[in-house]
């Protein structure tokens, strides 16, 4: 099977291993600097932001493509057009509906589903109106990604600047402004087989950065939830892909659970990023990326045996004071309790640099990946972490 990769965003490494091993030919159109050459089979430099641009790469391979997928959520719209004018498979859902924010959480409150969205302004002084003096909000861009422009504002003050550092970055010049939910966050992954049938694969707790940025900073598959928890995600997940017409492919829901239920913030129609794949085939076996590409060939995969019975993922990033020091030595790295659990270690970053709080994934200087079991899991999360606070939303 020859699979196209038209856009990467940062599931690259694991999402393109994953395809490879399971016997398929992939290739990959991106910037150059973004493509990891050796990873894959074909690859052709072209802007993930036109169609024109990434008709005329995937054209150019001699061969016809079998299917397209995409894992960067800018080009997720432009990447299953090129494969309508193609002719070829690709991820099925209606245009906008999962990337444009405004449009996903106008059409949830058609039909029903709680959002906590109070309106999409383009000027200021429709952002001040939308807040109507409600702190703290939430203000960010309807058609960015990756939490870039996302702020939570306490005070009327600072709303005109949340305001416009979330529209330079929105495509559309539109921000929408949501009314800040308090509660833990999970993201729920899941994919849909076909129109109506749609199946949740994982459920993940997520640590973030206190307000006002909130950026991600770890994750832990499988969730610590209770049934009756997994069950109102789940159904809140399926009900939100029906309602925003999920055809095919699988799907990325962010919750914050609140003494009323989950509460949706936003839901991609692609893999989920910040390594989640590889936590949640780590610890429940379910490979997001081939079961995306099973989807949209109308095709099923099924669960493989988990490797562990937890994961979890730590970010390393500033305090904009603290010299940064690496969290794990290779002194660390060989005694308990990281020696059996560590799976990967990356440094973006030496040892004395100085960075910001965090405004967004970009600032994130390393992280490390773990797996065991819960107990072991927790036990080298709490040694990187060596005393930090923990925030998850509430």
């Amino acid at each position: 099977m020859k699979v196209l990769i038209a856009g990467l965003g940062d599931n690259k490494e694991f999402g393109l291993k994953s395809l490879r091993d399971a016997g398929h030919f992939v290739g990959v159109i991106d910037l150059p600097q973004r493509v990891p050459v050796n990873q894959c089979d074909w690859w052709r430099a072209g802007d993930r932001f036109s169609v024109d641009s990434m008709l005329e790469a995937a054209s150019s391979a001699g061969f016809e493509w079998d299917a397209i997928l995409c894992w960067e959520e800018l080009s997720t719209d432009i990447a299953r057009e090129v494969a309508r004018k193609l002719g070829v498979p690709a991820p099925r859902m209606p245009a906008g509906h999962f990337r444009d924010k405004g449009v996903m959480h106008g059409r949830l409150r058609e039909l029903g589903v709680p959002s906590p969205q109070l309106g999409v302004a383009r000027t200021v002084e429709e952002c001040v109106a939308l807040a109507g003096g409600r702190f703290p909000v939430v203000v960010k861009p309807t058609d960015y990604g990756g939490s870039g422009g996302v702020r939570v504002v306490d005070d009327a003050d600072d709303l005109a600047e949340a305001f416009r550092a979330a529209a330079s970055l929105a495509a559309s010049g539109r921000v929408a402004v949501d009314r800040y939910v308090t509660g833990k966050e999970y993201s729920v992954e899941a994919v849909t087989w076909a129109p109506g049938d749609s199946q949740v694969l994982a459920i993940t707790d997520k640590y973030l950065t206190r307000p006002p940025y909130c950026i991600e900073v770890g994750h832990i598959s499988p969730a610590a939830v209770s049934e009756a928890e997994r069950e109102l995600l789940s159904q809140a997940t399926v009900r939100a892909l029906d309602a925003l017409g999920m055809e095919a492919g699988v799907s990325h829901a962010e919750f914050r659970m609140t003494e009323t239920g989950p509460v949706l913030m936003e839901i991609a129609g692609r893999p989920a990023g910040g390594q989640i794949p590889r936590l949640v085939e780590l610890a429940t076996g379910w490979n997001l990326n081939t079961a995306e590409l099973a989807a949209v060939l109308g095709e099923r995969t099924t669960q493989g045996t988990p490797a562990a019975e937890s994961s979890a993922i730590r970010f390393f990033v500033g305090d904009g004071r603290t010299p940064f020091r690496h969290p794990v030595t290779w002194e660390t790295a060989s005694l308990p309790p990281l020696v059996d659990t560590l799976r990967e270690l990356r440094y973006f970053a030496g040892e004395g640099t100085v960075a910001r709080v965090p405004r967004g994934p970009e600032d994130r200087l390393g992280y490390a990946i773990f797996a065991g079991t819960r107990e072991e899991t927790a036990a080298a999360l709490a040694a990187v972490d060596n005393g930090a606070e923990e925030y998850r939303g509430e």
